[in-house]
């Protein structure tokens, strides 16, 4: 039971991590179109949406160069680490990332690229882990 019990609490932090960077990512790409206030976005909602993705980028970019890890990022970064792209280039990747959003920039078709893998690789390894959970 301890193992479901285990599974449940990894699955519950990687639905959080996945709702809050969704949420931040979509209110960034409304930005990015010039369509926030359509949407009903107020500039707090995009400054903390932008905090967010900014304190996300910076702490998988840590993570990425061997610094103590927090768990919520663990998946992402195995990911990462053993996919094709070298992680010299997400690093990379998200350095500009971060640069780009604390300069205030609209966010150029790639900056956003990087966050939508990064949110497709996460949704990945939340459904593996349902799956893991259900076949018990």
């Amino acid at each position: 039971m301890s193992e479901v019990g285990s599974i449940s609490g990894k699955l519950q932090r990687e639905v959080e991590v996945l709702r809050e960077l969704n949420d931040a990512l979509l209110v960034v790409e409304v930005d990015a179109l010039g369509r926030s206030s359509d949407f009903g976005y107020s500039d707090d909602e995009i400054s903390k949406s932008r905090h967010f993705l900014v304190d996300f980028a910076a702490r998988l970019c840590s993570a990425l160069k061997e610094q103590p890890q927090s768990i919520d990022l663990q998946p992402v970064v195995h990911h990462l680490k053993s996919g094709m792209k070298p992680v010299e280039d997400w690093i990379e990747d998200l350095e500009v990332l971060i640069r780009k959003i604390q300069s205030n920039e609209k966010f150029a078709d790639e900056g956003l690229v990087v966050l939508e893998d990064i949110l497709s690789l996460l949704d990945t390894e939340f459904t593996e882990d349902l799956q893991r959970l259900y076949a018990r």
